[in-house]
């Protein structure tokens, strides 16, 4: 079925035959019994296709838009899932209807119709069919208007319908018969004899069905292939009545051959008289034409000296006409050398005008073009200035390795200045808050010697966190430093468990843009860990990013809530994020990022990296080196990228604990 939309065809009959009979008669089929939920592999290709749809739509770029469309609409259909492939294919439809691309709009509703049999909706399979018959008399095609109506009319039956399966079948039959499209006429026959017999019509109904056994056995000796055909045991008397007729013939073709010789005799004698009488009319028409030729003679003769006269007129007269010619032609041609030297001057004089006005112009824009100049430069100075703001309000990236020993952090903006940024600080246990402080006093039973080298800091806790901003470039870059110092304002205060953070995170966004007053929708997505250095836990909330760890061979991948810090959505104005706690008892990675890596077009068929790569990446990688796992990152990063252009700015962060 994935060729359906690579065939000019229609659907078998023969095909919708067999599903109507197994629907009629409720022969349990695949799809008609159960639904069944879609595996998780099939529900993610369904998840990243209809990403590829919103952004082909987002592109205007329909067509490829719809061969994802189909390619959801096959995984729902071969995996248990009708009712959605329903929706799906009328969602592709209306798409169909709206490019007028009526081949494949008939398809998509005659492959509807075909799963609606398939769930015995008879009622929404006629639906169905009725709208491809539709759009089959729209294309105008005589052949396929003759199909349409023959399965819509099967479907009719099944309605009990018949009246109108008659009706339809009738205008189908006097297609059929028109077009001389014989291989539907049994189909034709069969159905009609079946509705009339449903009517009580019973002569009519044994008048389709002789035509109907007729029609077949006219094929049957049609066919080459003798798919009809049947073999039959000839008796003795008619091997006798045979050989008496073929008797008969030879003796008929004996008597037709002297017929024909004497016959030939006839036309040769008169073939023979029309000869003679040919000869002596030509003889007579051999005598008419000397005479013609003699008269035509004298009259050429007569005809040249007439054109000798006219000849010596006709001189005389060129010389009179050729003499008054050449005046005009001089008068014409001096009129038009001085209208050409007039013309001349005007022309010059209009060109320096033109020239003046150029060469004010391009002073013009010489001017504005050092101006433009001007103003690049202010403006570049300007990013570069933030752009040196922003390096130091972000510490170093190799600072993170005097807190975690073994991490590393692969930066890389797309524009001078970034949207994109990371944040980390130790806090000591005299800056948490009460309650995260009675949390803390719960936990004392753990003796912080056994804690080793788990993490080399002072404090209690170490938080870490990577941050994509809206937008990227100068509007990001001041996102960045909204949302930097808001992390430290809300950390310094002594929040330090990361749904908390978060939650206060938005409404500080919200208040700093004003978002309760205006139409502001900016805001950020963020994946946050709390390292407890006594607890040996990882204490994880993200906002749309996600967190990805390695422990004892098995890479797991923990979702951030689906709540984007700020923007203009009031009614979740107050938001929660939900906590994540992992103990680090063995080694284990830890890697967070921004979707700049993964969103990145590039490869043979400039497709996104995507997050699953990404997961297969860093597995493959983990055990390296963290400054070998960045260099490897980088280096897939820009070999996948190649010629593509760099849609945002790149942030991965990466640690190991334990």
């Amino acid at each position: 079925m994935r060729n359906f939309f690579q065939s000019s065809g229609t659907i078998s009959i023969a095909a919708i035959f067999l599903v109507i009979a197994l629907c009629y008669f409720h022969i349990p089929i695949s799809y008609g019994q159960q639904l069944r939920p879609l595996s998780p592999t099939n529900q993610e290709r369904v998840d990243r296709l209809e990403e590829l749809v919103s952004y082909h739509l987002n592109q205007n770029n329909i067509s490829s838009a719809l061969s994802s469309m189909n390619q959801i609409s096959y995984i729902y259909w071969e995996n248990g899932r009708p009712d959605k492939a329903i929706q799906s294919f009328e969602r592709t439809a209306r798409y169909y209807e709206q490019i007028n691309d009526l081949e494949n709009l008939h398809k998509i509703y005659s492959i509807i119709g075909l799963i609606q049999l398939d769930l015995e909706d008879i009622t929404g399979a006629n639906r169905a069919f009725t709208r491809q018959l539709d759009v089959r008399r729209r294309i105008g095609e005589q052949h396929g208007i003759t199909s349409a109506l023959v399965d819509l009319a099967q479907v009719k039956s099944l309605l009990a319908e018949h009246r109108e399966a008659i009706g339809l079948l009738e205008e189908a039959l006097e297609m059929a018969l028109k077009l001389n499209y014989e291989t539907i006429l049994p189909h034709i026959y069969n159905q009609l004899a079946n509705s009339y017999m449903s009517i009580n019509n019973v002569r009519q109904g044994e008048e389709y069905r002789r035509k109907y056994n007729d029609i077949r056995e006219y094929l049957a000796r049609q066919s080459m292939r003798g798919q009809y055909e049947e073999s039959t045991i000839q008796s003795q008397v008619e091997a006798r009545l045979s050989q008496e007729d073929a008797e008969r013939s030879r003796e008929q073709i004996k008597i037709n051959q002297l017929l024909f010789q004497l016959e030939q005799d006839s036309i040769k004698r008169i073939v023979q008289e029309r000869e003679d009488s040919l000869e002596l009319a030509q003889l007579r028409a051999e005598s008419q034409t000397r005479e013609i030729e003699r008269i035509e003679q004298e009259r050429e003769l007569q005809q040249a000296e007439i054109e000798r006269q006219r000849a010596v007129q006709n001189f005389q007269l060129l010389i009179i006409y050729s003499t008054v010619g050449g005046l005009i032609l001089m008068l014409l041609l001096a009129m038009i050398v001085y209208r050409g030297y007039k013309a001349k001057q005007k022309a010059n004089k209009q060109l320096e005008t033109k020239n003046r006005q150029i060469q004010l112009a391009q002073d013009k824009l010489q001017e504005a073009f050092v101006k433009i100049e001007d103003q690049n430069y202010r403006i570049t100075q300007s990013i570069s200035y933030a752009r040196e703001i922003q390096k130091a309000l972000f510490p170093p990236q190799v600072t993170i390795n005097n807190y975690i020993p073994e991490s590393f952090i692969f930066f890389q903006p797309v524009d001078m200045v970034s949207g994109d940024f990371y944040w980390f600080r130790e806090m000591e246990s005299s800056t948490i808050s009460n309650r995260e402080s009675e949390n803390n006093t719960q936990n004392k039973e753990v003796n912080p010697d056994e804690n080793g080298g788990f993490l080399p800091i002072k404090g209690d806790k170490f938080l870490i966190s990577a941050v994509d901003c809206t937008g990227h470039g100068v509007p990001g870059a001041f996102m960045s430093m909204i949302g930097y110092n808001l992390l430290d304002s809300i950390t310094t205060a002594g929040t330090s468990h990361p749904d908390r953070i978060l939650e206060k995170l938005n409404k500080g966004v919200r208040r700093t843009l004003k978002q309760e007053e205006g139409n502001n929708q900016d805001g950020m997505d963020i994946a946050l860990c709390v390292i407890n250095k006594k607890n040996k836990t990882v204490e994880f909330a993200g906002a749309n990013n996600p967190l990805i760890y390695i422990s004892n061979g098995n890479l797991k991948t923990i979702k951030g809530d689906r709540l984007a810090i700020g923007g203009s959505q009031k009614k979740l104005q107050d938001r929660k994020y939900t906590p994540h706690l992992i103990k680090v008892d063995q080694p284990t990675w830890f890697y967070i990022l921004t979707d700049g890596y993964t969103d990145q077009f590039g490869g043979e068929k400039s497709r996104k990296f995507l997050l699953k790569n990404f997961k297969e990446l860093v597995f493959s990688i983990h055990k390296k080196p963290m400054e070998e796992q960045r260099a490897i990152l980088e280096e897939q990063f820009y070999k996948w990228k190649g010629e593509e252009d760099q849609i945002d700015d790149v942030l991965v962060i990466g640690f190991k604990l334990g």
